[in-house]
């Protein structure tokens, strides 16, 4: 991987990780009238925070097996 690939990814890595942690803490932080944060609203945003890499492992698992099945596919065909 060239240095620029590396940066792109990088970068992209980080614009899903702002992405996230926006929608987290919109679902979760609510209460705004303190300078700490609740234990529901740290719960909910660990919780969001969970799912969100849980339902990303899935989906990455489910990508390489279908790639598999692709790359087996096609080399059964020639």
């Amino acid at each position: 991987m060239t240095s620029e690939q590396n940066i792109q990814t990088f970068r992209d890595f980080l614009t899903q990780y702002n992405l996230v942690a926006e929608q987290c803490f919109n679902s979760c932080v609510n209460e705004f009238g303190s300078r700490t944060v609740s234990g529901k609203e740290e719960s909910c945003a660990n919780n969001c925070l969970d799912k969100f890499l849980k339902m990303t492992q899935r989906v990455s698992q489910r990508f390489q097996e279908h790639q598999l099945l692709n790359a087996q596919a096609n080399g059964a065909a020639m």
